[in-house]
């Protein structure tokens, strides 16, 4: 069985929300969620239960990631990829990341490096320690190519209630 694990739901169904409610209910877990907090975008880190300002109002000359009517604090996602990475070191049972979408895999940005490394260190994961990645449907396909990710790795939405 593999040690990477997939959420995969359309946009606006609740991953975030249902992955926040089930980390209170883990004991070992690190990584960080995306939330929507009053109408903005936040970078929630699991383990320390914080939040940072990640998305900004207006495209700023530099310093800014836009991906559709998004705009997002390039800094936040750094302290992401940190977090992420200095998380794995500590072998938590569950490390998630969400989300994995158009910035990592069309744009090589966002998370990334980080989810490639994430990925190739999980596939090699011989304890109990488990990654959970959360793609968009509409994206889960290209992730399959993009990081030879595969269907048998994806949970139910059930598995999380």
């Amino acid at each position: 069985m593999s040690n990477i694990h997939i959420l995969s739901e359309p946009v606006h169904s609740g991953k975030s929300t249902l992955l926040m409610n089930w980390t209170k209910r883990q004991p070992d877990i690190a990584g960080v969620l995306m939330p929507d907090v009053n109408g903005s975008r936040k970078l929630y880190d699991i383990a320390t239960q914080t939040y940072y300002d990640f998305q900004v109002a207006e495209k700023q000359e530099a310093g800014t990631i836009d991906i559709c009517k998004w705009n997002f604090d390039e800094k936040i996602f750094e302290l992401g990829r940190k977090l992420l990475l200095n998380a794995a070191k500590q072998k938590p049972e569950w490390l998630i990341l969400d989300e994995v979408g158009k910035l990592e895999m069309n744009r090589h940005t966002g998370f990334e490096p980080a989810v490639t490394e994430l990925v190739k260190l999980y596939r090699q994961e011989t304890g109990n320690a488990k990654l959970l990645l959360v793609i968009r449907d509409y994206m889960l396909e290209q992730s399959f190519t993009h990081y030879g990710l595969n269907q048998e790795m994806v949970l139910p939405k059930t598995f999380f209630l």
